[in-house]
């Protein structure tokens, strides 16, 4: 491979392919490995530096860290802390980046809790749990974990015991997540081999804490982002469910309630999220977007027009709306009124040339006996028209 220049997606794969093969020795061979640590970690190193030379520090350490997780997720020697702090001496050796020790100590905490020793695993991981919110709620997992060991389960009076410290202190990491809101999904440390663990984690966390602070809305936010990410369409309508009743005026909840109702066909349920919305926030330009989007979608002409009308009153710029014009008389098969109206567009708004080339490109498209060509040019108007709605309209994502 020396001398070549591959793109990042060959690259990737190759790396995958890599690991595979690593994974793979690892589970044969695993007392081998424990037996010689620093001649397997120089193997790994030599197999990385030999087939990408050129690889970016940040990828050569997640390779290893992800290496890292690997051998101390089969290794039967995990309940020997000493055996730990091996395997972490020598993957902090052959690591780039200054803050190496991070990536190490956050897939070492993160084995740990799959193992059970939470003492330790909160060691590892508390310095970390605001960068990412599925870390940091794995770490106040390992708290209220820790919590239910202060009374025995036998107690009569546990029902109605005050938090003990434990408990107390996962309330309190779980309260600074939301104030921090910290990012989810983002930290390449938790992109381990086997996520599904943090997930149950995460999901059972998302619960209580919802059970412990009930009007606290960052818990079913974080969570439709995390179901959006895991395509988890259940917890997704789950959370919705829960925000819809306890937080039914936040505009947040309901762009995602209209987003699922499209996503499932059902044009009438997002119809009523856009008429609760247009009640709830009379002087927002989004509802009546979202309903003008609506409308582009069922193609309907009396609830386009109706639409339409309300978003000239409210003063939405008179450039999108002949923008949706345009799209609609493209999706209904109107091509001899879009092209003319699209010549209007261009004639009235010449700052805008930039963005007309790109839908005249997309209309002829529905010119064509094409079916495939024609789908297609639909689902890219569509996607085009969003896009530049969101940033002309200032609309949260």
């Amino acid at each position: 491979m020396r001398g070549e220049q591959l793109s990042d997606a060959i690259v990737y794969d190759k790396l995958h392919l890599l690991k595979k093969d690593f994974y793979g020795y690892i589970e044969r061979h695993s007392a081998k490995v424990d037996a010689n640590l620093p001649v397997f970690f120089g193997y790994v190193i030599s197999a990385l530096e030999n087939s990408f030379p050129g690889l970016p520090d940040d990828a050569y350490d997640d390779f290893i860290d992800s290496i890292t997780f690997k051998v101390l997720d089969v290794s039967a020697s995990i309940g020997d802390f000493e055996y730990v702090k091996r395997v972490m001496g020598n993957a902090i050796r052959f690591k780039k980046r200054k803050n190496a020790e991070a990536g190490v100590n956050i897939v070492i905490g993160l084995k740990l809790v799959k193992t059970g020793d939470y003492v330790h695993a909160l060691d590892f991981l508390k310095k970390y749990a605001s960068i990412d919110s599925k870390l940091g709620i794995t770490t106040a997992f390992c708290y209220y974990q820790l919590s239910l060991r202060e009374f025995r389960k036998d107690d009569e009076s546990v029902k109605n015991h005050r938090p003990g410290e434990m408990e107390l202190l996962a309330r309190e990491l779980m309260l600074n997540l939301a104030r921090l809101k910290p990012p989810v999904n983002e930290l390449r440390q938790l992109d381990i081999d086997d996520p599904a663990f943090l997930d149950k984690i995460f999901w059972q966390m998302i619960f209580v804490g919802l059970e412990w602070f009930p009007s606290e809305k960052w818990f079913v936010e974080v969570g439709l982002k995390n179901a959006a990410f895991s395509h988890d369409t259940e917890m997704r309508k789950r959370l919705l469910d829960i925000g819809a009743e306890r937080f039914y005026t936040e505009i947040a909840f309901l762009r995602e309630m209209y987003n699922y109702n499209l996503e499932n066909r059902d044009a009438a349920g997002a119809a009523g999220v856009v008429n609760q919305l247009i009640k709830q926030y009379p002087d927002n330009l989004e509802p009546i977007y979202l309903g003008l989007k609506l409308s582009l979608l069922t193609t309907r002409k009396i609830t386009y027009h109706s639409f339409r009308k309300l978003a000239k009153a409210r003063g939405m710029p008179a450039h999108i709306i002949e923008l949706f014009d345009v799209a609609f008389d493209l999706l209904t098969h109107e091509q001899k009124y879009a092209m003319a109206r699209m010549a209007d567009f261009e004639k009235d708004y010449p700052q805008l040339q930039y963005y007309a080339i790109t839908l005249r490109y997309i209309a002829n498209d529905f010119m064509v006996l094409d079916d495939l060509r024609v789908k297609k040019a639909r689902k890219a108007l569509l996607d085009s028209i969003e896009q530049y709605c969101t940033v002309a309209l200032k609309l949260s994502k």
